[in-house]
This record gives C-alpha cells, sequence and structure tokens, in this order.
C-alpha cells in the first residue's frame, strides 16, 4: 500500500505525471493493480489522510477516486471506505443461488412473475406418467441434438418468432446458459477475441473466462451496440463472434431497430464474424422485429429458453446455428453432458402445447405490464428525462441514477431499507466504464402491492439524496 503512495507522491513531486492530479490518482490505482501492488479488498485511505500524504486537495482525491469507481477499480462503501474491487469475482457478478434473505423486496433477479406453475406442472407430471413404457423412452442414449420429435417442435416454435430453421439445425439444450455456451464452444477457440455490449448478461461472462475468451465491450445508446464502435474493433483486433441481446437487451432494455441490425449484420459479413443472438428474455414482447438470425441465416447463432416463461428449474433451451456449425456443437455437447435430458425437455414442451398456457401467457405479459406502469408512476421523473428505460415485455427497468448518487452506494442503501437491486458493474465487461444506474427486477416479487412498495422505497431514497459519503470528505 504505502509503495503505490510514495511513487504517485514522486510523480506528482516531479511533474512526470501526464493529465490531471485526479487523473493521475486513478492510473496509479489502475497500475498498482496490475503490479499487484494493489489487491482485491484493500481497504485505501480515507480521502482526507491521502490528501494530506500527497499535498494535494481533499477534492482531488475525491475526484480521484470517483474516477477509479467509474473505471470499475474500487467501489465505496457507505460507512467503512473505498475498497480495491475484485473484478474477476464480484459478488454480483453472477451469484443466482445467493438468495436474497425473505424479508428483503426481490428486485435483483429477472425471473416469471410467480404463480401457481405447480399445479400446473403436477398436471402434466401426471399425464407423463400415464404414457411412460408404450411409445416413450427417455432411459436410453439419445442423439446429441436431442429426440427428433423434440426438436421438430422446437423448430416449430422458434418459427413463432420469425426463424425458419430446420430441425437438422437446432439442438436442445440444458437452458439458455448452456446454450450461450456450446454457441461460444462451436464458433471460438481459446485465446480469441469476441465483442459484446459493454453491459452484458454475467453468464456471458463467466463462460468467456472459463474457455479462455477475451472480451471487449462495446459502447452502447438506446439501441444497444453502436455499430462504429463495433466496426472499431473489427480493424482493431481478429474478432471471432460477436455476443448481444437485439431485443430487450440485459440489463439495459436496449432494443435495436430494423436499420440498426442490419448494419450490424453487415458488419459481420465483412469481418467474417459470428453472431451470437440471445433472445431468451424477450418472449413476452409482442410484434418484435425479426431476429438477426432470420436476416442473416448462415452468419448467427440463435439461443432461446423456456426459463422466463415456463419454469428456470427444468432448464431447458435450444441452439440454432448454419449447417457448418451443428457438428461443433454436437461435439461440445458430447464433451458436456452427451445430451440434454429428453423427460425435461418433454415436460417443457407438454406445458407449452396445453390448451390453458395460452391463457397462462396472457396472464403472465398482463402481469408485467401492470408491474411496469407502476414503475412508471413512482419513476415518472427520471422516464421524462430519459434516465429511467422501460419496455413492453421486459421483465426490469433500467435506471440511471441522477449525481451524485452512486451505483454500489444506492444499492447498499436499498437493501438497508429491505430492497435488492443490481449495480450497474454487475453487468461490466472486463474494464468497461460501469455507469452509475440499476436494474430493478419487477418481475420477481411476488404481488403487486411489494412490487409497489418496493418502488415507493426506491422513489424516497431517490429523493432523499444521498448521505454524506463515508469518512473521507
Amino acid at each position: 500500500m504505502t509503495i503505490w503512495i510514495s511513487n504517485l507522491s514522486k510523480a506528482l513531486e516531479s511533474g512526470a505525471g501526464t493529465g490531471a492530479r485526479y487523473m493521475q490518482l486513478a492510473t496509479a490505482i489502475e497500475e498498482a493493480i496490475n503490479d499487484a501492488g494493489l489487491a482485491p479488498g484493500d481497504r485505501l485511505p480515507t480521502h482526507r489522510a491521502l490528501a494530506d500524504k500527497l499535498g494535494v486537495t481533499v477534492g482531488t482525491i475525491t475526484r480521484g477516486y470517483a474516477e477509479a469507481e467509474r473505471r470499475g477499480l474500487v467501489e465505496a462503501r457507505v460507512g467503512s471506505g473505498t475498497f480495491i474491487r475484485n473484478a474477476l469475482a464480484s459478488a454480483d457478478n453472477f451469484a443466482i443461488l445467493r438468495h436474497t434473505p425473505s424479508e428483503l423486496i426481490e428486485f435483483s433477479l429477472n425471473l416469471p412473475v410467480p404463480s401457481d406453475a405447480n399445479k400446473m406442472f403436477g398436471e402434466v407430471l401426471q399425464e407423463l406418467a400415464g404414457e411412460v413404457g408404450q411409445d416413450l423412452d427417455f432411459l436410453s442414449y439419445q442423439p446429441e441434438q436431442g429426440l427428433p420429435q423434440q426438436r421438430q417442435w422446437a423448430a416449430q416454435w422458434l418459427a413463432s418468432f420469425g426463424l425458419s430453421h430446420p430441425m437438422e439445425q437446432i439442438t436442445i439444450t440444458c437452458g439458455g446458459q448452456h446454450a450461450i455456451m456450446l454457441a461460444m464452444m462451436a464458433s471460438t477457440r481459446a485465446g480469441d477475441t469476441i465483442l459484446s455490449e459493454g453491459l452484458t448478461y454475467p453468464g456471458m461472462n463467466a463462460i468467456a473466462k472459463q474457455l479462455s475468451l477475451k472480451v471487449i465491450g462495446l459502447p452502447m445508446d438506446e439501441q444497444g451496440v453502436i455499430p462504429e464502435a463495433m466496426e472499431e474493433q473489427c480493424k482493431l483486433h481478429t474478432i471471432r463472434a460477436l455476443y448481444c441481446t437485439p431485443t430487450i437487451q440485459n440489463p439495459s432494455n436496449a432494443t435495436m431497430g430494423l436499420e440498426r441490425r442490419h448494419a450490424i449484420i453487415d458488419i459481420a459479413k465483412r469481418y467474417k464474424l459470428w453472431l451470437i443472438e440471445d433472445e431468451v428474455s424477450s418472449n413476452q414482447m409482442a410484434d418484435k422485429l425479426p431476429p438477426l438470425s432470420a436476416l442473416a441465416p448462415d452468419r448467427c447463432l440463435y439461443i432461446n429458453s423456456h426459463s422466463k416463461t415456463v419454469a428456470a428449474g427444468l432448464r431447458v433451451g435450444y441452439l440454432a446455428t448454419p449447417p457448418q456449425l451443428v457438428d461443433n456443437v454436437a461435439a461440445a455437447i458430447q464433451a458436456q453432458c452427451w445430451f440434454a435430458p429428453p423427460i425435461t425437455v418433454e415436460i417443457a414442451q407438454r406445458w407449452m402445447r396445453r390448451r390453458d398456457t395460452e391463457a397462462w401467457l396472457a396472464w403472465q405479459s398482463e402481469q408485467l405490464q401492470q408491474r411496469r406502469m407502476l414503475a412508471e408512476r413512482y419513476l415518472s421523473e427520471y422516464l421524462m428525462i430519459g434516465d429511467c428505460r422501460t419496455m413492453a415485455g421486459s421483465m426490469s427497468v433500467w435506471l440511471n441514477l441522477p449525481e451524485p448518487w452512486r451505483a454500489v452506494e444506492f444499492r447498499e442503501r436499498l437493501q438497508h431499507k429491505g430492497v435488492a437491486v443490481l449495480a450497474a458493474e454487475s453487468f461490466a465487461v472486463g474494464r468497461f466504464p460501469a455507469p452509475q444506474a440499476v436494474r430493478i427486477s419487477i418481475s420477481a416479487p411476488p404481488s403487486l402491492e411489494q412490487v409497489e412498495q418496493g418502488l415507493r422505497i426506491i422513489a424516497e431514497l431517490l429523493e432523499s439524496g444521498p448521505s454524506q459519503r463515508i469518512a473521507a470528505i
């Protein structure tokens, strides 16, 4: 700790550094992390203490720490101090099974709207039990891509989203997460560089690390990936693939227009990179634009699942690929689990074929709409100035926090008040600068009353403003 402070002090005294002093401080923190002089969890000196050591103003330290936080290097914890952030294993990065305490209002996970799904599940099991031993054989080895009749149904279901892939190009997977891994294994090799939105689904980051892939996060706007930024990276690096969510992007709710979709496809074709398209979160959206995979089936790998509409615990997903990647996917699934369990696939597909499922899905859509209307009412001030983004069919709300809020402090203050949300840094790719924003998952609480209670607490905290920053200023 003392070494980097001493080095920074000498640089400031000699004028060897470049840029404003607060920027030099942030850069010094980054260099010390890279050189292992500072480790995840290390507590930095208070603003006053470091200002005295360096002979600069407290304001310079405050701005330097804020810049380091913007770069994703540190996190400020109310009442505790400023700490070096663990970028590789942040507590929020990918931890679905770290359940929040039951007393919290759960706004941190994108889950299907709670319903009496167990009743429907039981009825499907009873129906299936009556047929086992007749024409159904789930106990022997199956083809890697799944049973032909199950893949045929999947092809028909995916056709409702605009895809025209034959069953031969569809692989049944153990959920959407598994489909992402198979798509990356089929289209990349260890050491390759891929692109994604700068803020993206944390599960993708976890997979990329497992597969030793380098991920570059791209700047985004209200339509997601910015084509010019994508092309710039393609000129600088050899890119193998782009992972993206064109419709209801997680976490930002950004949705690509048709012109933007064609622009992304054109770049992919020119630079010969694969497009891995994740559509899992968009199944409740009506009147969707054609997926990238419908516009460029020879260049895209398409991912969908039943986890956000039927039941996440069933772990049933689908991966549609160009013909030349089918054997790669088969080899990847053989190396992992050989095939997705056909009995869980049968349960999910029979569930979707039930006569009452259409009404049940319509009820879920109506529930999401009511929750969205509540969010727009309580956050109307931020909606009007573009700091709040909602989307019909989305399970969440994306809220850019007003100054001087910091997302980590806002999240911690909310948790203290009984509400769980995720800060933007949970979705940041590598060193991509996470904005001061939070994702509010309005689908997870069990009732509209609890959703409204949580939104009221959020609105009141926004109105009250942040507490004075830690012992510090």
